[in-house]
C-alpha cells in the first residue's frame, strides 16, 4: 500500500504531467516531435500524455473515501493546562540529619511508602527517658490512691499525683509521635516530582524535603463564555489533545462549574477531570473540546474532501469513471470529519486527494480507497509521473472538455469564506507558508 505522503506526491506528479502535455498542445498547435518521443518512452502504452490515441483526456489520479454513518458531536473549543489536584510539598516534622533517602524523582509510590529517614537516636533516647518518668509517676499515683482511699491524704494531694501520671503518659505519646516523624512517608498514591533534600543534610522542622504529586486523574481549568452557561452541566463529556500525543485524544468530564461569573472577563471557570492513561503530566498544554451535543447515526464524510477551490461547501463525488461536482450542506464539524445534512448519501465516494482543479465530468482514476485501481495499474501510473512536478489544480490545467480548468479567485471571497478555505487547506496537511503561497498565486494582481 502507498502511504499518504507518497500517494500525494504521485498525484501531484501525474497531474503536472497531464497539465504540461495539454499546455504544449495549446501553445504549439500539437505535440512536438521531441515531446511525442519523450511520451513514447516515459508514458503508458497507447497514451499521448494528456489524451489517448482517440483524443480523450487522460484520467486524473485521485484518492477517495466512502460516506458513512456514525456518531458526531458539536464542541466548545478552548484550551488549558493540566494540573494535579494533589500537588504538595512534603516537609520535615522533626529535626535531625537525613540518614536514608528511599525515594527519587520520577518514582511512583503508594500511600505509606518510605521516602526518607531522619536520624532517630536523640528522639529514641528522649522516649526512654519519658518512659522512666511514666513508671515513677505510675508508682506515685498508686501510693497516693491507696492513701486517699484510706483517707490518709486529701483529695488535692491525690489529684496532683494523678495529674503527674497523665502528664507522663502524654510525654511518652508525644515522643513516640516524634519518633514516627523520623520516617517520612508518602501521604497518598503519587509520583515524586522533585527531591529537594540531600543525604546527611541536617533538616529542621517544616523544611521542604520533596515535591509530591498525584498524576491520575489530572485537572484542567478552562474559561467558558457566560453565554454558554446553559450548555454546561456536571459530568459533561469532553476530549483533550496534547502535542506529546498528537494522534490520540483523552476522555475527560466536567468535575466542577464555578457558581460565579468573572466580571472582568465575562467567563465561567470550569474544571475538568481527565484520566491520564500513564501518558499525561501536570503542566502540559491541552486543546479542550467540550461536547455540547451529540447526534447518533449521522451522515459523515472526511473533512479533507471539501474543495478549497469553491466559494461554497463543495465536494467531488465519483460517478462512474468521472468526477461530479456536488454542493453540500454541513452540520457539526469534528477534527477530521464533518456532518453532511444534505447533498450526499451513505455509500457514495468522495474525492479526498486530487480534487483541486477538477470540474464536472473530469475523467478520474481511483488510486486509493474503495474501488481503487489494482496494484499493477497503480505502479504503471506511478512510473509515468514526472519528478519535480507542481501540485495538481494549478491555473492552466485542463478539464474534461480540453479547456482550462476553472481556478478559484480568492480575491472574491468574503473574510469568512477565506478562513474556511484556509481551514480546508490546513486539514489536508498544508503548512501556513504553503497556504499563503497558494492564495498569493491565485490573486489577480499576482498573475
Amino acid at each position: 500500500m502507498l502511504n499518504t505522503s507518497k500517494l500525494a506526491a504521485t498525484l501531484m506528479a501525474v497531474s503536472m504531467l497531464f497539465m504540461t502535455s495539454c499546455g504544449g498542445e495549446e501553445n504549439g498547435g500539437g505535440p512536438s516531435e521531441k515531446g511525442a518521443s519523450a511520451r513514447g518512452k516515459g508514458g503508458r502504452p497507447g497514451s499521448g500524455g494528456g489524451a489517448d490515441s482517440a483524443g480523450a483526456p487522460a484520467a486524473v489520479p485521485v484518492e477517495v473515501a466512502a460516506i458513512e454513518r456514525r456518531t458526531v458531536s458539536s464542541f466548545l473549543e478552548t484550551n488549558g493546562s493540566l494540573e494535579a489536584e494533589n500537588d504538595i510539598q512534603i516537609v520535615a516534622r522533626t529535626q535531625g540529619p537525613i540518614v536514608e533517602l528511599a525515594a527519587e524523582e520520577g518514582m511512583r509510590l503508594t500511600k505509606g511508602d518510605l521516602m526518607a529517614r531522619i536520624d532517630e537516636t536523640e528522639t529514641r533516647a528522649q522516649l526512654e527517658i519519658a518512659k522512666v518518668r511514666l513508671k515513677d509517676s505510675t508508682r506515685a499515683h498508686d501510693r497516693a490512691k491507696a492513701a486517699f482511699d484510706n483517707e490518709i491524704i486529701s483529695r488535692e494531694v491525690y489529684e496532683t499525683a494523678l495529674a503527674q501520671l497523665e502528664s507522663s503518659e502524654a510525654e511518652v505519646m508525644g515522643t513516640e509521635i516524634l519518633l514516627d516523624y523520623t520516617n517520612v512517608r508518602a501521604p497518598f498514591d503519587g509520583i515524586v516530582v522533585e527531591r529537594i533534600v540531600k543525604l546527611a543534610e541536617n533538616v529542621t522542622v517544616n523544611q521542604e524535603l520533596f515535591r509530591f504529586s498525584e498524576f491520575d486523574p489530572l485537572l484542567v481549568k478552562i474559561q467558558i463564555p457566560e453565554k454558554e452557561l446553559s450548555r454546561l452541566k456536571l459530568g459533561q463529556q469532553a476530549r483533550l489533545q496534547v502535542e506529546a500525543w498528537p494522534d490520540e485524544s483523552f476522555d475527560a468530564k466536567v468535575l466542577r462549574v464555578s457558581p460565579v461569573v468573572d466580571s472582568t472577563t465575562g467567563t465561567i471557570r470550569v474544571t475538568l477531570e481527565v484520566r491520564t492513561r500513564g501518558k499525561l503530566s501536570p503542566g502540559m498544554f491541552a486543546s479542550v473540546f467540550l461536547v455540547t451535543d451529540t447526534r447518533e447515526n449521522a451522515i459523515v464524510m472526511p473533512r479533507r474532501a471539501l474543495s478549497i477551490e469553491s466559494l461554497s461547501d463543495t465536494v467531488f463525488v465519483v460517478r462512474g469513471d468521472q468526477a461530479e461536482r456536488r454542493d453540500v450542506e454541513l452540520g457539526y464539524t469534528e477534527s477530521d470529519a464533518v456532518e453532511v445534512l444534505a447533498g450526499l448519501s451513505v455509500g457514495e465516494r468522495v474525492i479526498v486527494v486530487g480534487q483541486d482543479g477538477l470540474t464536472d465530468g473530469t475523467p478520474i482514476q481511483v488510486l486509493k480507497g474503495p474501488g481503487a485501481t489494482d496494484d499493477s495499474k497503480r505502479a504503471e501510473l506511478e512510473s509515468s509521473g514526472s519528478p519535480g512536478g507542481g501540485p495538481p489544480g494549478e491555473s492552466g490545467a485542463r478539464g474534461a472538455d480540453g479547456g482550462a480548468r476553472r481556478s478559484v479567485d480568492f480575491s472574491k471571497m468574503t473574510p469568512e469564506q477565506l478562513e474556511r478555505a484556509k481551514a480546508r487547506m490546513k486539514a489536508r496537511g498544508m503548512t501556513d507558508e504553503q497556504i499563503e503561497q497558494t492564495i498569493a498565486r491565485r490573486l489577480p494582481q499576482s498573475r
